[in-house]
Order: C-alpha cells, then sequence, then structure tokens
C-alpha cells in the first residue's frame, strides 16, 4: 500500500508576516490573505520489508539510503530527515517527494512539502490524521531546522486550500474562507500571473530581521505592521466585493509597505520588472512571500492579461501556469 499526500502552495495577497507568533498579539485584528494554487508538493510513500529506507528527492535530484530510520544522517535533504526522525517508524520504506514550485520561489514551497511529509508519516505511523496536531507537528519541525521563526499562513494555506482572511489572535487562529464566485475566481486566475524572477530567496532572512526589529521594540516597525493590518482588511473588502479596481489597489498598497520592512525585500531587477510591466498592461504587483526574489504576483488590468503575458515571455521571464486550489491537503493511498 503506497501512501501519496499532496499539498498546495499559496500566493499571500496581504498581511504577510502577521502570521509570525507572537507579532500578531502585538495588533488587534491582525489577519493575513492567501490564495492556495496547484503548484504542489507531492509525497509517495512505500512500506518495505525490513528496517531499510530509500529517500528520494525529485526537485533536487537527490537519493538517499539508510539502514533504519536512526542511521539516517543527511545534510542534503534536512527537512525530509528531520520528519523521519521525528516519526522514526519501525518499518522500512521508499520514499519519493517533489516539490513542483522552483527553489526559493516565496510560493510557501518547504510549508506544503512539511504539511504533505508529516500527513503522510501520520498516516504511515498509524495515527490519527488530526489536521490541527499536523499543523503545529509540521511547523515546529521545520522551525527547528531553519532555526528562525516561522509563520502559519504556509502551513494553513497548505492543509486547507480556497481563498482565506486568517484571522490570528489571543484566542487562535480563525479561518474565514472567501466565498467567490465561479466567474470572480476563473477571472482571477487569468489576470493574476505568477512569474519567477529566477532568483531564488530564502524568507527566514528577511522574516528574522523584520521579527527582530519589532520584538526590540522599533516603533517604526510597529507602525509599518499596523499597516500591514490595515492592508488585509482592505484586501478582504475587495476580495467580497470582487471588484478588480479595488484588489489592484490593495495589492499595490501592500507591496509600498512591504518594501519598508527591509530594505532587502525588493531588487533592482523586480523594481524595473515592475515599472517597465505598466505600460504592458500591469494594474498591480508584488513579491510573494518576504521577497529578496523568488517569484511575483502581478495583476493585469481588465482584459490585458494576455498582452501582459506576452511581454513577459518577450523578456524570457518564466510565468508559472496555476490554478486556485480549493481543497489543499489530500491523502490517498493505493
Amino acid at each position: 500500500m503506497t501512501i501519496i499526500a499532496t499539498a498546495p502552495t499559496r500566493i499571500d495577497l496581504a498581511g504577510g508576516t502577521l502570521d509570525l507568533e507572537p507579532l500578531y498579539l502585538f495588533h488587534r485584528n491582525a489577519s493575513s490573505i492567501n490564495v492556495a494554487i496547484t503548484i504542489p508538493a507531492t509525497v509517495e510513500l512505500e512500506p518495505r520489508a525490513g528496517k531499510s529506507i530509500t529517500i528520494r528527492s525529485v526537485d533536487q535530484n537527490c537519493t538517499v539510503h539508510a539502514t533504519n530510520c536512526h542511521s539516517l544522517k543527511t545534510k542534503d535533504l534536512p527537512l525530509v530527515t528531520a520528519v523521519v526522525r521525528h516519526f522514526a517508524p519501525a518499518k522500512g520504506f521508499r520514499l519519493t517527494t517533489n516539490s513542483s514550485a522552483p527553489t526559493g520561489s516565496g510560493l510557501g514551497a518547504s510549508s506544503s512539502l512539511m504539511v504533505a511529509l508529516t500527513a503522510a508519516f501520520m498516516k504511515f505511523t498509524r495515527q490519527p490524521l488530526n489536521l490541527e496536531r499536523l499543523l503545529h507537528t509540521a511547523k515546529a519541525i521545520e522551525t527547528a531546522v531553519i532555526q528562525v521563526p516561522t509563520g502559519y499562513q504556509d502551513y494553513l494555506a497548505a492543509i486547507h486550500g480556497g481563498v482565506t482572511n486568517w484571522h490570528f489572535g489571543a484566542s487562535g487562529i480563525v479561518r474565514e474562507p472567501l466565498k467567490l464566485k465561479p466567474k470572480f475566481i476563473k477571472s482571477l486566475e487569468e489576470h493574476l500571473v505568477l512569474a519567477y524572477t529566477g532568483v531564488p530567496h530564502f524568507s527566514g532572512i528577511n522574516n528574522w530581521q523584520i521579527f527582530k526589529s519589532h520584538v526590540d521594540g522599533n516603533r517604526r516597525m510597529y507602525r509599518l505592521f499596523e499597516e500591514l493590518r490595515d492592508n488585509a482588511l482592505t484586501m478582504t473588502k475587495a476580495l467580497k466585493a470582487q471588484s478588480f479596481k479595488a484588489l489592484a489597489q490593495a495589492l499595490q498598497k501592500d507591496w509600498v509597505t512591504r518594501q519598508k520592512l527591509a530594505a532587502s525585500v525588493s531588487t533592482k531587477p523586480i523594481d524595473r520588472l515592475m515599472r517597465e510591466g505598466r505600460k504592458h498592461g500591469l494594474a498591480a504587483a508584488r513579491v510573494c512571500g518576504a521577497g529578496g526574489g523568488g517569484c511575483v504576483a502581478l495583476l493585469a488590468q481588465p482584459g490585458q492579461a494576455v498582452r501582459l503575458k506576452t511581454w513577459l515571455n518577450r523578456r524570457r521571464a518564466i510565468i508559472l501556469p496555476y490554478r486556485i486550489d480549493p481543497k489543499g491537503l489530500r491523502v490517498s493511498t493505493t
């Protein structure tokens, strides 16, 4: 019996970094809005006789072997190794992983992989697939590996899917699915273009700088986080109104705020892409995730999506096709 677990990545629209604990506790009505997309992380876990294990990462082009999970010591696949050690299954297995997102994409790919891995091993070790426990286990393991704080939104999008406003506060996390009309969703998929810059980023670096500055009591940082909170509220209203004009204004406003958080959030090539894109049908844009490279989400003006994509292709930008994933984590057996 082979266990197959698949989890989507996400495009974050507003309120990013407010999902870091305890930062969201410093701001009343903190929330983050994201869209789960069909650029998934996939895990296949096949039991085998004995205790030996084989792990193959398709996207990293790496294969490792070990006599058992306790002897597994690899720096090549640290997240996968950490999950295996956490669950420490007594039986052997063959594990294949694949992340469809480019390395350092800013789409939350590592968190999607962690969700899929954790779900697969929970099922493999005959543990109930409790989503709350899965969330905290996946997040804790990744935090321990990368050694910097991680937010919640990437894991939540991977688990639940959809277009969602995530509320964070003293009572915990509240999920608010944004119920959009199918026609608007189709138009959003067409006009919100996802392009990879070709330059990977590591979100932990930017997030840690911002996190430390905020916790240290930087008043400017506090005000910027208040702006992020307000931007998330504006974005939610725009989506509920299903207005592309309001969506473009909210997206651009959040990008302006985000650039103020740290100098490394944007780069000269990204600035040039956004500036020149205005001449080719671009309404608004922001870097995905913590910035510094990775993917850029570009919102075309109504009816200008083809024009914008044609221009991006001429610039040899890497356009990543996707659809909005309404379901999130999927676990099956064959």
